[in-house]
């Protein structure tokens, strides 16, 4: 593992240095485990007492931390969890598997292979597919016939990338993920539902990255769309003619049914799911377990089922906790009156004078 010392990563991200800026460090970990070769951090303020008892040897901090009698040295940042990260790729870089196509990958007639492009064990590109420079695609991985895929893409193991389906650079694909599936479309027939054929494309913009065993339907007649540097975690499932936004970040089980227009900048929680033909404005916030059956204006923070503005849901949430309390309390302010306007004893029950 490479090293580093404090100046040249504080040069890196930009930090003002308190302490020791030669002192060498081999390596990142959290405040608990970190030891005296260590990179650290901390950004919430619930750590801020806590940070002063680790034994790293140096800590990424906000830029308004004050330390008192610290023995690590701090680089002070303006985000030290984004600056962590930059700095996480230096000690533990990607390995890059060398150029070049393995015997057993079955290349298609009119496959267009670009420089240090790396085909893997069993990798299947069919007729007409385009891979673009530097490319890595991983074992048992599936191109499609007419498939275009950019410059320094990384494709995990077993991921299909179906006919005529768009990838832009940089994209990242892990392992099972299923691009240009098709959509769920039939219609109802007198001998059952028929499968209306989904004819459309499927186009990932660039700097997109999508989550293991992710499925992406094609549209149904036009193309669904995932913009720039959208995010998709593990196990998201998009319907056909979607058309998500740029700089989106879609959290793991959300469902997003067929012909949805969500808009830049979203956000969504686990397990969210989002009915069809609705579009979900710009910047929205959708908690986790969210659903969605209305059209979302910009900007809004949404949670519960069915979906209702952030703050609502909570206060909601918080008087049904104490509504087994609140149940009790008036059952026994029933008995109480009862009791004193001499109610008639019910079945079962004994009058004062211990007679049924």
């Amino acid at each position: 593992m490479p090293a580093y010392t404090v100046s040249d990563l504080a040069r890196r991200v930009g930090a003002d240095v308190l302490g020791d800026p030669d002192r060498r460090l081999s390596g990142v970990a959290s405040l608990d485990v970190a030891g005296p070769g260590d990179l650290a951090f901390f950004a919430r303020a619930a750590l801020r007492e806590a940070v002063h008892g680790t034994r790293a040897g140096a800590v990424l901090t906000p830029r308004g931390f004050e330390p008192r009698g610290v023995r690590f040295t701090v680089l002070k940042v303006d985000n030290p969890r984004l600056s962590f990260a930059r700095i996480v790729r230096l000690f533990h870089p990607e390995p890059e598997p060398p150029p070049g196509i393995h015997p057993s990958a079955r290349i298609g007639e009119g496959a267009r292979i670009d420089d240090a492009v790396s085909l893997g064990p069993g990798v299947v590109v069919e007729d007409g597919a385009r891979i673009g420079r530097g490319t890595w695609v991983g074992p048992g991985t599936l191109i499609g016939r007419g498939a275009r895929l950019g410059v320094d893409c990384r494709l995990g193991h077993a991921v299909s990338i179906l006919h005529d389906v768009e990838l832009g650079d940089r994209v990242r694909v892990h392992a099972g993920a299923r691009i240009g599936t098709d959509g769920f479309g039939y219609v109802p027939g007198p001998d059952g539902a028929y499968k209306v054929p989904q004819v459309g494309g499927c186009v990932i913009g660039a700097d997109v990255e999508i989550g293991a065993n992710c499925t992406i339907d094609r549209g149904a007649l036009d193309d669904t769309r995932i913009g720039d540097r959208t995010k998709l975690d593990n196990l998201v499932h998009v319907g056909h003619n979607v058309r998500v936004g740029s700089d989106c970040l879609i959290a793991a089980h959300v469902g997003i049914a067929g012909s949805c227009d969500i808009g830049d900048g979203t956000q969504f929680g686990g397990q969210a799911g989002v009915a069809g033909h609705l579009t979900i404005g710009a910047g929205a916030r959708i908690a986790g377990q969210t659903g969605v059956v209305r059209d979302v204006p910009p900007g809004a923070e949404l949670g519960g089922t069915p979906a209702r503005p952030q703050r609502s849901w909570l206060k909601e949430a918080a008087h049904l906790s104490r509504l087994s309390g609140l149940f009790h309390r008036v059952a026994r302010l029933e008995r109480r009156s009862g009791a004193r306007e001499g109610e008639r004893p019910g079945p079962g029950r004994r009058s004062d004078d211990g007679s049924a």
